[in-house]
């Protein structure tokens, strides 16, 4: 009878656990900034945004900056950024990469800038699929940038979508399976969840991925795991730099290396 209450307890426990994770999974990776948060004077930038609106399959809002290149040809650079703050933090290397060939439509998730609705991991894959869906109709070549927690979302429109002619992988991780183990030892709890190697394994696109080696989120070691897992064409751009701050410190490097493989 005691053995039976202690596998009871055990049971009930890693069920507790379970739920917990899930839990946080839903409603805690993210950490939006909401309008007025941020700077949203599209004037500051060397190239000027136009706003656009994008309607996803549940009916949510999502607002985006379009940073359009001279040539009207060139290729169309999508921006799944990461789980924190809003598109004007990514606005700078936006406009950079416009100036010099590249256009960039960067997007806000639900739940962040003057999107609506709110963040959850199920909303984002809605959200990545209609910004992909609004831009192909208008590009000859697409994309698809993903920055750390856009990174898988990046992998599940390549693996979703068909158009899309390359990714890059800016300091994202494998898998929430492993990024769950490196950080906390409780990759266990989501093993289907996230999986960035696999889906682009399964698009079959060629992938650049980036990671800074002095990254204090999502480890150095993870970057390289994503890259090794990878069976496409391939490359890799190390910097010793710290999270997603690749473009600041590597300069030149950093959009050559971008536009290089945009092209």
């Amino acid at each position: 009878m005691g053995k039976a209450h202690g596998l009871t307890f055990v049971l009930v426990l890693v069920l507790a656990v379970y739920g917990f994770a899930f839990f946080i999974r839903k409603t805690g990776m993210f950490f939006p900034e909401r309008f007025p948060s941020g700077r949203w004077d599209t004037k500051v930038w060397s190239v000027v945004p136009t706003e656009q609106w994008i309607t996803t399959s549940d009916g949510v809002r999502l607002h985006s900056w379009f940073f359009h290149a001279t040539d009207a040809k060139a290729p169309v650079l999508i921006w799944f950024h990461g789980n924190a703050g809003n598109l004007t933090g990514r606005a700078e290397m936006a406009a950079e990469l416009a100036r010099r060939g590249v256009s960039v439509l960067l997007f806000d998730w639900r739940g962040y800038g003057k999107s609506g609705g709110r963040a959850s991991e199920s909303g984002l894959y809605r959200d990545a699929l209609a910004a992909f869906d609004y831009v192909k109709p208008h590009a000859a070549r697409i994309v698809l940038y993903g920055e750390s927690l856009g990174g898988p979302y990046a992998a599940y429109v390549a693996k979703e979508r068909t158009g899309a002619h390359a990714v890059i992988i800016e300091n994202s991780f494998p898998s929430l399976l492993a990024l769950g183990n490196a950080l906390y030892k409780m990759g266990w709890t989501a093993p289907f969840a996230l999986r960035t190697s696999r889906w682009l394994n399964e698009a079959g696109l060629p992938v650049l991925v980036m990671h800074g080696t002095r990254d204090q989120v999502i480890p150095y070691s993870l970057g390289k795991q994503l890259y090794d897992e990878l069976r496409v064409p391939k490359e890799m751009l190390t910097a010793d730099a710290g999270h997603c701050e690749i473009p600041a410190t590597e300069g030149d490097r950093y959009y050559a290396a971008v536009i290089k493989f945009a092209k």
